[in-house]
């Protein structure tokens, strides 16, 4: 199990940052390598992305397939507006399970902004073994890195 905590402040009042992090595609959308979002009647969304592995330390395996696909269901499982939200993806990636658990809670500051503390959970099951913990590590901190930087951008400017 890899986890992720860390927490940010962007310059937008806390209803704005709100609306955006309910709002699961434009959420979904800010992961790198996403190729379709597929939004679902109960809110819940599909969405099919690319994950590159060419770090892996077995090159036999990188030869042929440096970029596999992966395709979860991501749905909120517990939104407390205004204050904090749990999100749930479970899909495969190149055929192996793979689960992640996003809690994300808010907090106005006196000056307006807002704060947004994450605990991320992924659980990379079988691909840990094939392409070594160490790269899935790599590969999950990267992508959270570009998650939030996106999402930070995409928060200021509703701000």
């Amino acid at each position: 199990m890899i986890k992720i905590s860390d927490k940010f402040v962007v310059k937008a009042k806390l209803e704005d940052v709100w609306s955006i992090v309910s709002n699961m595609p434009e959420v979904v959308s800010c992961f790198p390598n996403v190729q379709k979002i597929e939004t679902l009647s109960d809110g819940s969304v599909k969405v099919t992305f690319r994950v590159d592995v060419s770090g892996a330390e077995d090159k036999s395996l990188t030869s042929y397939l440096s970029r596999i696909t992966g395709k979860m269901d991501v749905r909120y499982t517990e939104l407390n507006p205004m204050e904090s939200l749990n999100v749930n993806a479970k899909g495969s990636i190149a055929g192996t399970k793979v689960f992640v658990n996003l809690s994300v809670s808010l907090s106005s500051l006196p000056d307006g902004s807002t704060q947004v503390a994450y605990d991320v959970e992924a659980d990379a099951g079988m691909l840990a073994k094939l392409f070594g913990m160490g790269l899935i590590q790599k590969i999950i901190e990267s992508n959270a890195s570009a998650f939030v930087q996106k999402f930070r951008r995409i928060l200021e400017k509703s701000g």
